[in-house]
């Protein structure tokens, strides 16, 4: 019996395609779960230094925990990579939102586990400069909506 590919390893896919990443599908996974913090950062219509930073804090933390795993790449080039996948995300939020949030909710739905993770980087990264601004907030409260987040 053949097993049918979850959304998030379509995604996956369909991505690879798009960009000829070099991370693996638990990797990219990771960067999904990031991507509701990415959209609240942008919330505003800015990406401010101070949430920019917490991006670059996170590939640092991405790069150090996968780097053991993987003898190919070193710890400074996968957080190079990661670096690039969220600036392109970044630039191209209107491209792949949709498809992230909907491959999201699905991977999430089956790994509960990983709701609070998302929950709580959204506040972190929007808390990085100046504390959280109303539309910040809102689209924190309208992502963990879509994503059926329990706060």
């Amino acid at each position: 019996m053949i097993a049918m590919k979850s959304q998030i390893e379509i995604l996956y896919h369909e991505y690879h395609k798009n960009r000829n990443i070099q991370l693996t599908l638990e990797q990219f996974i990771y960067i999904a779960s990031l991507f509701p913090s990415l959209l609240v950062c942008m919330s505003d219509g800015k990406l401010d230094k101070e949430e920019w930073d917490g991006v670059l804090a996170i590939t640092d933390g991405l790069a150090q925990n996968y780097a053991a795993d993987n003898f190919t790449v070193s710890e400074e080039e996968l957080a190079r990579m990661f670096r690039i996948e969220f600036r392109y995300l970044l630039d191209n939020l209107d491209k792949w939102d949709r498809k992230f949030l909907n491959a999201l909710k699905a991977h999430i739905d089956e790994n509960q586990s990983e709701k609070e993770f998302i929950y709580e980087t959204m506040y972190l990264l929007a808390n990085a400069a100046d504390g959280i601004s109303e539309t910040e907030q809102r689209a924190i409260d309208d992502l963990s909506k879509r994503l059926s987040l329990d706060h």
